[in-house]
């Protein structure tokens, strides 16, 4: 014989049951919208919430030696062909470590491909040897180039790559340098970079510094003004 049910009997463990299971359900969707956050923050670059605060070289934490103007190359006889544009030695402003996320860049007329490098020259490289100057444009790809030598230590760029030297460091004369490379392999429609941008963080704070130089590799798709000036007018000697 079965005893009767009552309101403080069988059916109060049912109710805290269920009870229990909508708290599981709503932890299990609380953990799942977090995961979600993270994942959409993740997606824009940067997983801790605050903007990126663009801006030119001069006016951030970041700085470039060279960031508003053109260099264009006349094209060989042959393709394809590879050129090396520098000139974008990086420094921070206020001397604290700064640590690059990404680098991003426009071409309206694309290259066959594009690489990333840091240069670093030690003072010890600078002293030994005239040709450890910063690379305006060369052709050929780090470290071999065709009509010059450029010593120094190359790296992929990665994120995570780090920026250590202080700008006032940098003006030292001697003192050497961490100069950004980018290295164009392109067919005879030649390859054309209008804007770079470089996204990094210091002490926590996600920034970009945008750079404005016009890095030209002359051919068949190239216009004959960029920006106002004359380019690919003349033949590689």
């Amino acid at each position: 014989m079965t005893s009767p049910s009552t309101p403080g009997g069988a059916a109060a463990p049912a109710r805290r049951l269920r009870h229990r299971r909508k708290r599981k359900a709503a932890l299990a969707l609380a953990a799942v919208a977090a995961v979600a956050v993270l994942t959409v923050s993740l997606l824009t670059g940067w997983p801790f919430g605050k903007e990126r605060v663009e801006h030119v070289s001069g006016a951030g934490p970041l700085q470039s030696h060279t960031d508003t103007g053109t260099t264009s190359v006349y094209a060989p006889k042959k393709a394809p062909w590879t050129v090396t544009f520098g000139s974008y030695l990086l420094c921070s402003t206020s001397g604290d470590p700064i640590t690059i996320d990404g680098i991003r860049y426009r071409t309206p007329v694309k290259p066959k491909s594009v690489s990333l490098k840091l240069r670093t020259v030690t003072p010890r490289v600078w002293k030994a040897t005239v040709d450890a100057g910063q690379i305006g444009a060369a052709l050929g790809a780090p470290p071999h180039f065709q009509q010059r030598k450029a010593p120094g230590e190359y790296k992929d760029v990665r994120a995570g790559s780090r920026i250590t030297q202080s700008c006032a460091d940098q003006a030292r004369e001697g003192a050497g340098f961490t100069e950004l490379l980018f290295v164009l392999n392109v067919g005879k429609q030649g390859g054309y970079i209008n804007t770079a941008w470089i996204d990094y963080h210091v002490n926590g704070s996600p920034y970009t510094l945008r750079l404005d130089w016009k890095m030209v590799a002359c051919g068949s798709r190239i216009p004959h003004t960029v920006d106002g000036t004359v380019v690919c007018d003349g033949k590689q000697t």
